[in-house]
């Protein structure tokens, strides 16, 4: 299971799941889909327009991928194949109707760049309770789509803050095929989150097994 403190499938044969479709894009501004005859496919999820399963070449340059692979190589050395995988960020961009910050993984010898995770970020600074409603009313709608799945609820303390004062709210649903979708809000404490510039808030994620394998595979 991937830890965000360190770093939604079926759809519409008849008008109603139509209409069942538009009313989630409207709740939830987060996720389109595709196709009921998929009950375990992660692809017909999509953040932003983007879906695992993409090249990431259609959202970035060779060039800006590259760039991000240096800025991130050194934050997963404590995996044991800690460039398995490589991450770059989307930042902002002005197309985003959702998120402030998009992430993925992808595989560094892969020419097309093929997206194993792809992560949506949106702030929500001092309002736990607002992430939290926000989550929830994600995880309802998911639960009322994805015919089979398992849910764990994980609340944890964030390893990177050693008074114990940061902490993690997370919903993680897994696919019959090992995928997974975790929707999480983290609160960090505040003289730590001032001192890093870092943000918090509302975390969604989609991932592949290979993916969640990878990152639970540690020294």
């Amino acid at each position: 299971n991937f830890n965000l403190s360190e770093i939604l499938t079926h759809i519409g044969r008849s008008e109603k799941v139509f209409n069942m479709k538009r009313l989630l894009l409207i709740l939830i501004l987060t996720f389109s889909f595709q196709s009921w005859t998929k009950a375990d496919d992660i692809r017909d999820f999509q953040i932003e327009g983007m879906s695992v399963g993409d090249s990431l070449l259609d959202y970035m340059s060779a060039k800006k991928i590259k760039e991000e692979f240096e800025a991130t190589k050194d934050h997963y050395k404590y995996l044991k194949k800690p460039h398995k995988f490589r991450e770059a960020y989307i930042l902002s961009d002005n197309n985003f109707k959702t998120y402030k910050t998009v992430s993925f993984f992808v595989k560094p010898d892969d020419e097309n760049y093929i997206i194993f995770f792809i992560r949506g970020l949106k702030p929500y600074i001092n309002n736990m309770d607002g992430c939290l409603k926000k989550r929830n009313e994600i995880a309802n709608e998911i639960e009322n789509i994805i015919p089979k799945f398992t849910k764990r609820e994980s609340n944890f303390n964030s390893s990177l803050d050693k008074s114990g004062k940061s902490f993690f709210k997370q919903l993680v649903y897994t696919f019959e095929s090992g995928d997974k979708i975790i929707i999480s809000c983290n609160n960090w404490e505040e003289k730590l989150r001032n001192k890093n510039h870092w943000s918090e808030g509302l975390a969604v994620a989609i991932e592949k097994k290979e993916m969640a394998e990878w990152y639970s595979n540690r020294k």
